[in-house]
């Protein structure tokens, strides 16, 4: 039974609604054992800023939430940095993340040649939805190409959430030119993939990666995946992990891992 939540978003990131204590509170209620706050850090993808976390405002808060609730609950400190092919956002990333004393870093790709999938719009620039996917695909390789600078790679195929057929016509031998390049890039630098539930939560049925995409990790040799809910409000928090195990299982694994101080461990299922 998983009863940790590696991806959690509090109000200290733009679009979180619920409280840091909020979520802890909500987590000792769920009977979890551990929690990572991975608040937003997507430098370099607005304009206005937007989407970077002020990094002294979350320390001064965790340490406080820690003070108060780590007897009750083990509560780690992590970041979900939004990864780009540039130099500009690797070295800022290079340099941000030896600064600061994360436990957990997350590397995601949420905007891709400048837009963010998450907006309609982002797909009036390709033909159909698998041109997109393809294209945010063969970006993600360039990042886990350049990047090793952090632990989990999330949701590997997070753009399947919001194109206009979402996963219904996705399989994995339509991408597996770039797909098996972009697992074993992941898997040679010793990085994890996450499990996120949220895939459930918008209709996918699955979790973000695709299930064919967490097996064919497992095949080629993954370590055991990190899990995380993306929850931005308490009412996400740790939802449909029952389903989430039931696919890791199904993938192959045993076990599932988390970080302390940047360091893996496993957990068994």
């Amino acid at each position: 039974m998983i009863r940790t939540d590696f991806h959690l978003h509090s109000t200290y990131s733009t679009d979180g609604s619920s409280t840091m204590e909020q979520e802890i509170l909500h987590a000792i209620e769920l009977g979890l054992t551990a929690i990572c706050f991975t608040e937003h850090n997507d430098y370099g993808a607005n304009p206005d800023g937007s989407f970077v976390v002020d990094i002294d405002a979350y320390r001064r808060g965790f340490a406080a939430m820690q003070e108060k609730y780590g007897d009750r609950i083990e509560l780690l400190y992590g970041i979900e940095a939004g990864l780009q092919p540039s130099a500009d956002i690797y070295s800022y990333f290079e340099d941000y993340l030896s600064a600061n004393p994360f436990d957990f870093v997350i590397g995601s790709s949420h905007v891709v040649k400048n837009k963010d999938p998450y907006y309609p719009v982002f797909f009036e620039d390709y033909e159909d939805d698998d041109a997109a996917y393809r294209a945010y695909f063969e970006e993600e390789l360039q990042n886990a190409s350049m990047y090793n600078s952090y632990d989990s790679y999330g949701h590997l195929d997070y753009i399947l959430r919001y194109g206009r057929t979402c996963n219904e016509f996705f399989t994995y031998e339509k991408f597996a030119d770039v797909l098996d390049p972009l697992l074993e890039t992941i898997i040679t630098h010793g990085r994890c993939i996450e499990v996120n539930s949220a895939g459930y939560r918008k209709g996918m049925g699955v979790p973000n990666p695709h299930t064919d995409i967490l097996r064919r990790y497992r095949e080629l040799g993954g370590l055991p995946p990190t899990v995380g809910s993306d929850a931005h409000e308490i009412s996400d928090m740790a939802a449909d992990f029952d389903k989430a195990e039931q696919a890791i299982r199904a993938a192959g694994f045993s076990s599932y891992s988390i970080f302390r101080k940047r360091q893996r461990y496993e957990i068994e299922l």
